[in-house]
């Protein structure tokens, strides 16, 4: 149950990316144009989260020193993201990117001692979502995708640039490589987890046996 936990976040970020492809005035136009730029916003994360990978999880620091490098991490980006959001007058990017972290910091968090198990699976986490995002865009930019409720008339609507481009032109695009990244990286979630998971070594498990 607990490495199926892992998807959750994920999950629920796909789930609502469908919801703004299938119904873009549900919860306003402004959410759907913010879901629009969610990969963009999904790209400095996967940047952040290859430095995160590699210095949080180091098994050598003391837990102090990985949640400082943790804080310093976030802080940083955040402050960067920030300087869009004030630039575009979209304060949702700030959420939006704490949310798209969290998710991936639960991800690979068992609140356990690091080991370099754990900074192998931050890699190879971080490695998957970044082969993910890259095909997630070219296999919607690429291929047929039905517009559902990202019609011209919405995008028009929601002040998007019909000549700008792919994503701004075509949202359905966007919307749709949005959902295809976050359900793949939900479902791979828990297989990562259970596979990386600290395992007992073998003379634990022989004196358990005994006793």
């Amino acid at each position: 149950m607990a490495h199926a936990l892992k998807a959750v976040p994920d999950l629920l970020s796909a789930a609502l990316l469908y919801a703004l492809w299938a119904e873009p005035q549900r919860f306003g136009l402004e959410w759907f144009k913010s879901g629009v730029f969610a990969l963009m916003l999904e790209f400095f994360v996967i940047h952040a989260g290859g430095f995160m990978a590699v210095t949080v999880t180091d098994p050598e620091a003391t837990p102090r020193s990985s949640m400082l490098r943790l804080a310093g991490w976030s802080a940083g980006y955040l402050a960067f993201i920030s300087l869009f959001a004030l630039g575009f007058d979209a304060w949702w990017m700030v959420a939006a990117f704490a949310w798209f972290c969290f998710s991936k910091l639960q991800a690979i968090w068992h609140g356990g001692p690091l080991t370099e198990r754990d900074r192998t699976h931050a890699v190879v986490s971080w490695a998957l979502s970044v082969v993910v995002f890259l095909g997630a865009i070219g296999l919607t930019i690429e291929t047929d995708i039905p517009m559902l409720g990202a019609t011209q008339e919405i995008r028009d609507a929601a002040g998007l640039d019909a000549k700008g481009g792919v994503w701004e032109a075509e949202p359905h695009r966007a919307l749709a490589g949005a959902v295809l990244y976050f359900a793949v990286m939900a479902l791979s979630r828990p297989l990562l987890s259970w596979g990386f998971a600290p395992r007992p070594a073998p003379n634990a498990d022989r004196s358990s046996a005994a006793r």
